[in-house]
């Protein structure tokens, strides 16, 4: 063990020898198994909701979080740190991978996996280039375009299309929400989802979203966010955590409850036979 943490170069990360399962019913309709390892550093045991009407008039609505652009039910969250391998005063962790696993909702309903990526992605962009501003980072690119184009007209030379243009982008790139055009489809556990990525240049965050449809107007989504505490993406250890992803959505598992039911009575049946 000591010599495979020399050889890698760091501590931490997930350990698959080491699997912990937990289940949750979605609307009484589907089991979510996850099968992922155990949290490292260990989480605290608390109290854990298992049961999620979340078609129920208003459910959604009343019980929802929202971070920036996402409103979300939060299903699941598993998290696992990455260090140098000496201890010292002054170090702290090189970085995190931490995967939530959330119930979204769209506006419209979608009929087709590949309608959920366009429908997700358009919201998204829809958010940010929004030209009401408001909470939550709504309208935030507008936002930085309207600054750029006020301080051209503050400027005894105004900027020429071609300056505005690149401030616009550069500001973009660096401060707001880059548009978001290209999903893939990809298939774990006979489950097709759409992945994605959301970076922003100016944080040491990067966060590969994963999404399947649970019905026409509702998805479930897993979020994979790496944080660079102080490292950087080029270390091994932030390469083998996105290699790690494959192998953890592989551990999340969706079934029908009325399909689970009809296996348990055909066991059953050849058991008595």
């Amino acid at each position: 063990m000591l010599m495979k943490k020399i050889l890698r170069g760091y501590r931490g990360g997930p350990d698959f020898n080491n699997i912990q399962k937990e289940h949750y019913y979605l609307d009484e309709e589907l089991k979510l198994t996850v099968a992922l390892p155990v949290c490292n550093p260990l989480k605290q045991p608390k109290t854990k909701i298992v049961n999620y009407p979340f078609t129920e008039a208003n459910w959604f609505e009343t019980n929802y979080s929202q971070i920036r652009h996402s409103r979300y039910i939060p299903i699941h969250e598993s998290y696992w740190f990455y260090w140098p391998l000496m201890r010292t005063p002054m170090s702290d962790e090189l970085g995190s991978l931490r995967l939530n696993i959330t119930i979204g909702k769209l506006a419209s309903p979608v009929t087709s996996t590949k309608e959920l990526g366009h429908a997700i992605l358009k919201e998204y962009n829809d958010y940010y280039n929004s030209s009401s501003i408001g909470k939550y980072f709504k309208g935030h690119n507008t936002e930085l375009i309207n600054e750029i184009e006020a301080h051209s007209a503050r400027r005894a030379t105004p900027f020429s299309d071609e300056e505005k243009q690149h401030h616009i982008e550069s500001n973009l790139l660096n401060s707001g929400f880059p548009e978001i055009s290209q999903f893939d489809e990809c298939t774990f556990n006979n489950i097709e989802w759409i992945k994605y990525t959301e970076i922003r240049s100016n944080e040491t965050k990067k966060k590969y979203v994963f999404a399947t449809q649970l019905n026409e107007k509702y998805y479930l989504m897993a979020n994979f966010t790496f944080d660079l505490n102080m490292s950087q993406n080029d270390k091994p250890w932030y390469k083998d955590a996105n290699a790690a992803i494959t192998p953890l959505m592989e551990g999340i598992m969706l079934k029908y409850i009325e399909s689970l039911k009809e296996n348990s009575k055909l066991l059953n049946s050849s058991a008595d036979s």
